[in-house]
């Protein structure tokens, strides 16, 4: 075969796979709303979660820079740059505690 049937050819091949992978997602798709439907589950797209229960809720701090009495941490996520350091200079985390 010349380069330019060959390149026809792949053309053609090309619009082929991506005609029956269209086939065969909507088949699956349809086969997927039978069984929801079948099963009685709610039909609510399965991408939307429902967010975490803590997401956005405001805790008490639980640490205190004694240096900067502004500066606290709940204890979620990262630690701040402050008790790292205090803690990398050999100071107890429960030396930050707020009672």
């Amino acid at each position: 075969m010349t380069f330019d049937k060959l390149l026809v050819t792949k053309g053609k091949i090309d619009t082929e796979i991506e005609l029956r992978s269209a086939k065969e997602r909507s088949r699956l798709i349809e086969a997927i709303g039978a069984l929801r439907t079948v099963s009685g589950a709610k039909t609510a797209p399965i991408s939307i979660a429902r967010p975490h229960a803590l997401k956005g809720k405001k805790l008490p701090p639980l640490y205190r820079n004694p240096k900067n009495r502004k500066e606290t941490w709940a204890g979620r996520g990262n630690r701040p740059r402050w008790l790292v350091a205090a803690l990398k200079g050999g100071k107890k985390l429960e030396a930050f505690a707020i009672r």
